[in-house]
């Protein structure tokens, strides 16, 4: 004889399949007793929470409220918030959550609710009342605390959101939510191992979601274990193909590893997905930058900005290209519109840090480095800046940090920040074989990742230009051309090899009163690309070289002065510090045959080692000895030729005779230029002009001597390179 059905046992059964996760079942003895008693409150509200578990919430809004009609309970209206909101109907969630409280005021069910809801509708600070007055009621409600956690990150409490998805993980070990949002804001806040383990824990509990897989490989990457972050990114894709952030990751994965190509790839897919995302464009700037492609790089950011004014690192990567430009004013702002957003976002200090380095606030600079390292501790960016800044002045504390960081960082991209900031702080205190080893490990790493990009340096290719250059610009050409340039004094140009002291010099000049320093410019370079353009020439510009004529030079020379950077006090000398100028001698005398060049020299393995200690951006020869060695060559070669076919045109300046005696060298360059003398020019480091060479924080000091010679302490180090070199 079959067993009598049971209303009250089947709704047992019901409620235990669907708390052990058997929906299916479930819904079909929820179903079954509906059958037999159609108003049966409590059916009709678990069929309609499990209707709104399984994707249904319209349907749960009907079960929940045939339940109300016929039962007063504040579970059902708590669940009818839920499915409101789930329905995008905030107002009538919040609405729903109030009605179950006021049956039962303490009701942790519908206040943690109806903080979502209030939430969802933008009043984070109620939100954040109801959720902590749920926790306090019930400490061990782990959905409470998770929301409690949103609440707060959204706030700016990410230390109260961590204790908040901690707490949320201690109630509820297996709750897969907490453990991806605490490794995410762990993340946030560079604390990797932890964060990684949290972000596996979640995968495990929650593998078909791609955003815990997506928050696996953003913790992997920052673990520099690109290829199982790769992984996760290729199974979050997989979950979700069209998400724009999993894009996204995959092409910073890429720009991780030096991918370019791959990384600018996935960029446009992401941007592809949805192009109104902020994030993207801001990433894909700072790819574009790692290029020098700044134009381009400029244009992604000012794009991330005008999706979000308020994008930090949109904001903060605009800065630095502006600095750049010399706008400093505006980099300024950027930075502090950042920090406005994000207090605790460590590269807006750096962006700060960098500005007031250049110009010539170096405590203000320093205190910047320390606010960068507080809120991010692993900042090796600003350990290797602060580094640099200080040089010998560094604590012993920061110096063993930055040991430590070198020896534990686990991204490839921070190290070299890192080893060239060892060796020169190592370096100032006389520790040279710590320094070299730093250095050599430093330079290695950059090799690494311009071979990566397929940014090599040709000493052959260069070889090449300089023989071209050798064979055009012979006397018979000047004669020819001698008449076609403009004549005027008023750029002065500063070549030499990197490190050779064109910064102390146009620091020098630029003391003078009737002189303004314009600092590095591309400018006769990009006139000298210009050529086949200016001369209907499909050829190299070395190809239009023989064949210019007047109207062709004065063009150029237009171009030049037109884009020359101008202080607007009447000044009538502008430097052009590009040391690599050099090269185009024979180009600048065409165009301004009165215009005054200073060539700046040093003793070759001075000028070697430091190149060979320098974090170069844009420099691809000075991360290997045999590169410097031959690109050292190669300028003698040129340099000694300009002096065969253009005698007397440049003024030479000995780094040592200058540092030995200054004053008598200082005349020399004044007469050079027909300029009267200024005690000020003596006087160049207390300039607060901005400085944008490697050289920022020498050039902020008197004349010193303990640069010269200082190659003899690495001879042990460095003698392959030294022994290529011709005696200076």
């Amino acid at each position: 004889m079959p067993e009598k059905f049971s209303i009250p046992n089947t709704l047992a059964e019901a409620l235990a399949h669907h708390q052990g996760g058997r929906l299916s079942e479930a819904d079909r003895l929820y179903g079954a007793v509906l059958q037999r008693q159609p108003d049966n409150a409590d059916a009709l509200h678990l069929a309609g929470v499990l209707a709104m578990q399984t994707g249904n919430p319209q349907l749960a809004v009907e079960r929940i409220m045939r339940a109300i009609a016929l039962a007063r309970n504040p579970d059902f209206h708590a669940h009818l918030g839920e499915a409101h909101r789930r329905l995008g109907d905030s107002a009538r969630a919040i609405q729903a959550c109030r009605a179950g409280l006021s049956l039962d005021p303490q009701h942790v069910g519908a206040m943690n609710n109806l903080g979502v809801a209030l939430l969802e509708q933008g009043a984070a600070g109620e939100a954040r009342e109801v959720l902590e007055e749920a926790v306090r009621l019930n400490p061990e409600f782990a959905t409470a605390h998770n929301n409690l956690g949103n609440v707060l990150r959204l706030l700016g409490d990410h230390a109260g959101a961590v204790a908040a998805f901690r707490r949320a993980v201690q109630a509820d070990p297996s709750y897969g939510e907490a453990h991806s949002n605490l490794g995410q804001l762990l993340l946030d806040r560079h604390e990797i191992t932890t964060a990684l383990g949290h972000c596996s824990r979640a995968a495990e509990l929650m593998p078909h979601l791609a955003e815990v897989q997506n928050n696996l490989g953003n913790a992997l990457r920052e673990a520099g274990k690109l290829d199982e972050a790769q992984r996760r990114y290729a199974e979050a894709l997989r979950l979700d193909p069209r998400n724009p952030m999993i894009l996204g990751n995959i092409a910073q994965a890429f720009q991780e590893e030096g991918g370019i190509d791959e990384a600018l790839a996935w960029y446009d897919r992401a941007l592809q997905a949805d192009p109104a995302l902020a994030r993207t464009y801001a990433n894909l700037a700072s790819c574009l930058a790692e290029q020098e492609r700044m134009v381009e790089a400029r244009t992604a950011y000012e794009e991330a900005l005008r999706r979000d004014p308020a994008w930090p690192e949109a904001n903060v990567g605009l800065s630095s290209i502006l600095r750049d430009e010399g706008n400093y004013d505006q980099a300024y702002a950027l930075c502090r519109k950042a920090l406005a957003v994000r207090p605790d976002f460590a590269p807006a200090y750096a962006g700060l840090a960098q500005l007031d380095t250049e110009l010539g606030r170096l405590a203000e600079a320093e205190r910047a480095l320390r606010d960068a390292i507080r809120c991010d501790r692993a900042d090796s960016d600003s350990y290797g800046l602060l580094a640099s800044l200080m040089g010998r002045r560094l604590p012993e504390a920061d110096l063993e940090c930055l040991r430590r960081l070198a020896s534990t960082a686990v991204r490839k991209s921070r190290l070299p920040g890192l080893h060239f900031g060892l060796a020169h702080a190592l370096d100032a205190r006389g520790e040279f074989a710590e320094a070299a080893e730093n250095s050599a490990k430093g330079n290695a790493l950059v090799v690494e990742r311009r071979t990566r990009q397929g940014q090599l340096y040709d000493p052959g290719e260069h070889r090449a230009f300089i023989t071209q250059l050798r064979a055009i610009f012979t006397p018979e050409f000047f004669a020819r051309s001698e008449r076609m340039g403009v004549d005027t004094q008023l750029p002065v140009f500063i070549v030499g090899m990197p490190r050779s002291g064109t910064s102390l010099v146009e620091q020098i000049l630029a003391s003078h009163s009737q002189v303004h320093a314009a600092g590095e410019l591309k400018l006769l370079r990009e006139c000298f690309d210009a050529l086949p353009q200016i001369c209907g020439n499909r050829g190299a510009p070395l190809d239009c070289i023989p064949q210019l004529e007047e109207s062709n030079v004065r063009e150029a020379a237009s171009r030049y002065l037109n884009h020359l950077p101008r202080s607007g006090c009447g000044e009538t000398r502008i430097t052009d510090k590009m040391p690599d100028n050099y090269l185009l001698v024979g180009v600048l005398h065409v165009m301004f045959p009165q215009a005054r060049i200073i060539h700046c020299r040093r003793n070759l393995r001075d000028i070697a080692l430091s190149c060979w200690l320098t974090n170069f951006r844009s420099i691809r020869w000075a991360s290997q000895a045999d590169h410097i060695a031959e690109r050292i060559k190669d300028y003698l070669r040129i340099t000694e030729h300009w002096r065969q076919v253009l005698p007397n045109r440049t003024l030479e300046v000995q780094y040592e005779r200058m540092v030995e005696n200054p004053g008598v060298t200082v005349r020399r360059m004044l007469d050079w230029l027909g300029l009267d003398w200024e005690d000020a020019c003596l006087k160049f480091h207390e300039s607060m002009r901005p400085v944008r060479t490697a050289s920022v924080v020498q050039v902020r000091e008197p004349v010193y001597r303990h640069s010269v010679g200082r190659s003899g302490s690495y001879e042990p180090f460095l003698h392959r390179l030294f022994e290529q070199l011709p005696e200076s």
